[in-house]
């Protein structure tokens, strides 16, 4: 079985460097401190707050962009005067955005784009989404939508929140797992990008041992437990309900279809079978194999066989040889200890 050692590498080596958590953390200063120092803006804003998977300390190494491997993506939320009732999503996302263009330089913002529920940022060190949100009572916050006017009950504070007690109730395990979850993902990719960032982790959550330590069986177990729990729901071309453990009733796969999910879920069931074959073989370079078929080629090499040979042949004492003549006998005393 492949050592548990070698996931540990490979989760140190997928989790984003020091210089990403640098740069995620100068970039979203800088923005935040920017809308409180807006005149206009600073009036509404209630306050602001991270999320998404960098706040939950479940991202994974960015993928490449331009050439440069160290552009983290940050969610940031601001809580802004309002209510539901009279105040449009379109109105939100466009005072957002004037508020952001009125600083673009001053903040060194070099793209600024309207999304659905947010406004997308890029500077020169981090890409950013930033979203408007109204308070909720007794708690959380709406999220809208400016294309059709909707209101998302929401709280990515409590997401966070839940991550970390599930990581304690794994005993540490489960940001980890997430991420060997989130980076199959991103190396499998779908036509539909979802399930994806929350919605995996409590996919994890929801299939993952409290008590396995080692994290080739976590994975192994999370997509066996995920393929045999929704196998009726794949054969009927349906997607389930997945519980928003911040928003009762929500569901987190709300807007994804049968087709979509169907193709993750036979993803997984692939992974399942790769990661059950890497598991009983014993040849680790064909374990390998297995493993990067999930994970891809970051995923560790065993150490080579040959470098093994080559070590000990640095090693190893060289022939005997012998000269054509034979030597003389020395004329010196023989010395005794």
């Amino acid at each position: 079985m492949t050592p548990n050692s070698r996931f540990l590498d490979f989760i140190a080596d997928i989790n984003p460097s020091k210089t990403t958590n640098q740069r995620s953390k100068s970039a979203h200063e800088r923005i935040r401190e920017g809308l409180r120092d807006d005149e206009i803006y600073s009036a509404d804003l209630i306050k602001d707050f991270l999320g998404g998977s960098y706040k939950r300390q479940t991202a994974i190494r960015p993928v490449l962009k331009n050439g440069d491997s160290e552009r983290p993506d940050v969610d940031i939320y601001v809580v802004v005067k309002g209510s539901r009732w009279t105040t449009n999503p379109s109105e939100l996302i466009e005072n957002l955005y004037k508020a952001l263009d009125r600083n673009r330089n001053a903040l060194n913002i070099n793209s600024l784009s309207r999304n659905r529920c947010s406004i997308a940022i890029s500077t020169n060190t981090a890409d950013m989404d930033i979203s408007p949100l109204l308070e909720r009572s007794p708690d959380g916050y709406y999220i809208g939508n400016r294309e059709t006017e909707e209101w998302y009950e929401t709280n990515p504070e409590k997401h966070s929140e839940w991550s970390s007690e599930q990581n304690d109730n794994f005993s540490g395990r489960f940001k980890s797992s997430v991420k060997l979850i989130k980076w199959a993902r991103r190396e499998n990719s779908t036509k539909n990008k979802h399930p994806k960032s929350f919605a995996l982790e409590v996919i994890a959550a929801n299939h993952m041992s409290s008590s396995e330590t080692h994290y080739g069986k976590i994975v192994h177990g999370i997509f066996d437990d995920f393929v045999k729990t929704h196998a009726n729901i794949r054969l009927l071309g349906l997607c389930p309900h997945l519980e928003d453990p911040a928003v009762t009733g929500g569901n987190l796969l709300s807007g994804v279809s049968g087709d979509a999910f169907g193709a993750y879920y036979d993803k997984i069931k692939k992974h399942r079978d790769d990661a059950d074959r890497a598991l009983n073989e014993d040849d680790q370079d064909k374990a390998t194999k297995y493993w990067r078929r999930i994970f891809g080629d970051r995923f560790p090499a065993p150490k080579s066989s040959a470098n093994a040979i080559t070590a000990k042949s640095a090693v190893t004492i060289p022939p005997l040889a012998f000269p054509n003549k034979p030597a003389k006998p020395s004329n010196r005393p023989a010395k005794f200890a």
